[in-house]
């Protein structure tokens, strides 16, 4: 895919981020106090500037992605690595798959026979779009049923189908679901329900017989997808304002820079044009070919494609002598089905995609090694992608808002600079230490595809890789717990990281597993040890609540400073690690977001209340001090993580039941978790 340039005004701040760490960097003492706070401080401004709504959310589809990379090589470059292990850069390429593309634009046709009237011909931009969740290559014609939402559902008392025959047919279909902004709805009110979502239309329709299916955009989405290109003219002619501004300032003997900025003028212009006729087909109701997701090895058996909402309110009032505005009503008031065959109207469709490859780089800089040690290699990686707009990957289905992404990763990106700086200084005066590389991971959320990528054509030998350090969401520790995966990888490992954290005493969650959905796997499958720090999942994971103002950034420099420790100590440790298999089923650890509120003891596996907070779920309950627990729910509870375990993977709201022996009978007391402060 090719990538247009970055907005002039991110590249203006980039480079006022670039000069505002330099600075920072430049005031820095060697003090501990002035250190940490300088750590603290470059750890904000990082943070600050990769989950900015101007970076909309660091998606490898998005063209600021590129503005993420070439800061994180600027920030590199300052801190004084050497950037030439990619034959002479620090690029590593990386294609990514990302759904489907068009193959053959006239091969993507809608042809529609109503009755005895002329033929209609819909083609790409003119009301008719295909969808990648579909199959890639497909012709077919057959007659149209209308069938509402698509929805069957037992628990809703609800069947599309009920009252039509779909065998042989093309299913023309409504995009969510009932009542989709009406909080009294069946269908869970404003929110939605499987059946909303795109695969469980098409798989219905399938087992119901269709032989296609045609996607009607709903008036709300509709206006929201307007409202978004809209947007993204309204940026592009700013840009091009700014070029035209920078063009005029520029003396006429600047040839070279005038040409090159009259062609990116040129160039926005094609991009404005391209962008309004994209804007004509939102406003008709088409979405894009990735707009409905990737196809899987069910949906893949039919085509699949968006027509405009014109033209199925014509093949409606032909076929059905209702409109759909007229349909949509009656289903969203009654939340009865409207379905019918369209006896009149027959469509013969076309497709022709073929799989889109998005192109995004690893970023590589390197601390050269010396002495004995300098032929090995020691990894410390972060990856700087993320969900962008929604859509692929968003924990909030449906919003098209910025996945700003400050935990996920640009707490982890941060720290891998960070620790970058601190090794080169506390290095420098070392004799022999194992060659650093600070990687920058692509892809990540797309299936750990930059790493892969790197294992698979490491800049040096992967064999020569002793430990791969990961950092991914590290900017949010609550009680002090930070989260180490792959201490039992290799031997040493544990021994370190538990050496370090004498200093800075955190509550340790150690987990001997080396493997784990983050980059840090990909180096474990291929025989490199590995540590993964992480301060847990939380609700704002994959959400546009995902913000700069609740990273802890105390809690984050004191994270920064353990894995500069550690990662020290494994660059200067004599002797290699020594690579162990460990078990491969891993849960990823999630914050307490749920409250019972006591406090409790351990002693020979007797598992004690020493306090229970007044109004607390606990103390509503009946529990009470010295009381010995014996189970929650189904658990039996034999140490304090136990307990703490069992709070974890629980919501507020929750019911609970407790067994304790008090004095010498059980109590069994019931009670419901509450919101944790």
């Amino acid at each position: 895919m090719t990538v247009s340039a970055p907005p002039a005004m991110l590249v203006a701040f980039v480079q006022i981020a670039l000069l505002s760490i330099g600075a920072a960097h430049c005031r820095a003492q060697e003090s501990g106090d002035v250190r940490s706070a300088t750590v603290t401080e470059t750890l904000r401004r990082d943070i600050q500037f990769l989950a900015s709504e101007e970076l909309r959310g660091r998606s490898i589809t998005d063209e600021t992605i590129d503005v993420a990379r070439d800061y994180l090589r600027e920030r590199m470059e300052s801190i004084g690595l050497e950037l030439d292990s990619v034959a002479g850069g620090p690029f590593q390429r990386v294609e990514i798959p990302v759904g489907s593309e068009v193959r053959n634009e006239s091969g993507n046709v809608c042809r529609i026979q109503i009755a005895d009237q002329p033929v209609v011909d819909a083609g790409l931009g003119e009301g008719f779009g295909p969808l990648g969740i579909g199959s890639d290559k497909h012709s077919v014609s057959a007659p149209v049923v209308f069938a509402g939402y698509g929805i069957t559902s037992k628990t809703h008392d609800y069947d599309d189908y009920q009252s039509i025959d779909a065998r042989g047919s093309i299913v023309m279909l409504l995009r969510k679901e009932p009542g989709a902004s009406d909080p009294d709805s069946p269908f869970d009110g404003v929110k939605n329900t499987r059946h909303a979502y795109f695969a469980t239309k098409v798989l219905n329709a399938i087992e119901h017989g269709a032989v296609a299916v045609l996607i009607v955009n709903d008036p709300d989405s509709t206006r929201e997808a307007v409202q978004k290109v809209q947007n993204r003219i309204d940026q592009e002619q700013r840009r091009k304002e700014g070029l035209v501004e920078m063009l005029s300032n520029l003396p006429q003997q600047a040839v070279k820079n005038r040409a090159a900025t009259a062609e990116k003028i040129a160039g926005t212009e094609r991009m404005i044009v391209a962008m309004q006729a994209e804007l004509e087909s939102a406003r008709r109701g088409v979405l894009g070919i990735a707009d409905a997701g990737t196809k899987s090895k069910q949906s893949e058996k039919i085509p699949v494609a968006s027509i405009a909402r014109d033209l199925a309110d014509r093949m409606l009032r032909a076929g059905a002598d209702a409109s759909l505005e007229e349909l949509e009503t009656q289903i969203n008031q009654t939340f009865r089905p409207a379905s019918r065959a369209l006896d009149s109207v027959t469509v013969s469709l076309s497709v022709d995609l073929k799989p889109a490859i998005a192109v995004s780089d690893n970023v590589i800089g390197r601390l050269p090694g010396k002495g004995l040690l300098a032929n090995q290699t020691l990894v410390i990686g972060a990856h700087y992608d993320h969900v962008g707009m929604g859509g692929f990957a968003s924990m909030a289905p449906g919003t098209i808002a910025v996945h700003n992404g400050a935990d996920d990763n640009a707490s982890g990106t941060a720290t891998m600079l960070a620790c970058g700086a601190e090794l080169k200084r506390r290095l420098e005066g070392v004799d022999s230490h194992r060659t650093i590389l600070l990687i920058g991971f692509t892809g990540e959320e797309r299936g750990l595809l930059g790493s892969q990528r790197y294992v698979e054509a490491p800049v040096r030998p992967i064999e020569n890789t002793t430990t791969m350090i990961n950092l991914d969401m590290v900017g949010r520790l609550r009680d002090n717990e930070l989260t180490v995966y792959g201490t039992g990888s290799a031997s040493e490992l544990e021994r370190v990281v538990d050496t370090v954290n004498r200093e800075f005493q955190f509550n340790l969650f150690k987990v001997a597993s080396g493997y784990g959905p983050s980059d840090h796997q990909s180096f474990y499958r291929v025989g490199v040890p590995v540590l993964f720090f992480f301060t847990g999942l939380h609700n704002d994971y994959h959400r546009p609540s995902d913000d700069f103002d609740k990273i802890d950034f105390g809690n984050l420099t004191r994270v920064t400073d353990m894995v500069s420790g550690v990662a020290f100590r494994l660059a200067v440790l004599p002797q290699r690690p020594i690579y162990a298999e460990t078990d491969p089923k891993v849960q990823i650890r999630r914050q307490m977001t749920a409250y019972l509120g006591i406090r409790i003891s351990e002693q020979n596996g007797v598992v004690k209340i020493t306090e229970v907070t007044d109004g607390s779920p606990a103390s509503k309950a009946g529990l009470q001090i010295d009381d010995q627990i014996q189970r929650i729910g189904r658990q039996a509870i034999r140490t304090s993580g136990d307990v703490l375990s069992w709070v974890r993977a629980h919501e507020p709201g929750d019911s609970f039941e407790i067994e304790v022996r008090r004095n010498a009978s059980t109590v069994t007391l019931r009670g419901k978790l509450e919101k944790r402060s």
